[in-house]
């Protein structure tokens, strides 16, 4: 006589693996979710992990310590604002004015385009941070910037102000409109590239022909 046959049991629903790239992405998503809270000393691997959805020991898979996080992180947050940056200086071509403009406009798409990378990007410390080869670049970016600034001073393309003050300025007005328009202070909508550069443009415009009265202003390009 036949055995009679015992009833599988139900498998339990596998839960699907990260594939080795998956995860590593998503526990640096998970830490620039956390970072502009917490900084970097009150990142928490174990926390990570819960926040992405795997193990306590699957984040040592790919990062030994929070560290080699947090420098995955910079190095992302870099990467993306250098290649902004450099679509910026591809398309001034020698205008160092127009390259001067451009590159804060550039910071300010950055910024509405990716508000966790930039608000973790202005973290303390996070440059010294990033994987070495990219703050070369980093680093090597600006350097040339700064070059090619003061010899505009020089040449009589741009105002003989003192140069770490006209450096500050500039950076306090594009980290500024961009604080202001991801936090939804002005009528761009955060999220809204498209408006958001027009406003960078129109800010930056002033910025560049500066308030005092003038008997003639420079026209304004149309859009």
């Amino acid at each position: 006589m036949p055995r009679a046959r015992r009833a599988s049991r139900p498998r339990a629903p596998r839960k699907r693996a990260y594939h080795h790239r998956d995860l590593r992405q998503a526990l640096v998503a998970a830490a620039l979710d956390v970072l502009p809270d917490v900084g970097a000393v009150g990142l928490s691997l174990r926390d990570i992990a819960r926040r992405a959805g795997v193990s306590p020991a699957a984040p040592y898979h790919h990062f030994p310590d929070k560290d080699a996080l947090v420098a995955a992180v910079a190095g992302e947050c870099a990467q993306l604002l250098l290649d902004a940056l450099d679509a910026a200086v591809a398309e001034a071509g020698d205008d160092q004015r127009r390259r001067f403009q451009l590159t804060g406009i550039a910071f300010i798409r950055f910024a509405v385009m990716y508000p966790a990378h930039f608000r973790a990007m202005e973290l303390p410390g996070m440059l010294a941070k990033m994987p070495a080869p990219i703050r070369r670049r980093f680093e090597s970016f600006y350097a040339e910037e700064e070059r090619r600034m003061r010899e505009a001073q020089r040449q009589g393309l741009i105002a003989p102000f003192p140069f770490d003050r006209l450096i500050l300025a500039a950076t306090a007005l594009v980290h500024g409109l961009a604080h202001l328009i991801i936090n939804g202070a002005t009528e761009a909508t955060p999220g809204d590239v498209e408006h958001a550069v027009r406003l960078a443009r129109d800010v930056t415009a002033v910025f560049g022909a500066g308030v005092l009265p003038r008997a003639t202003l420079p026209a304004r390009k149309k859009k």
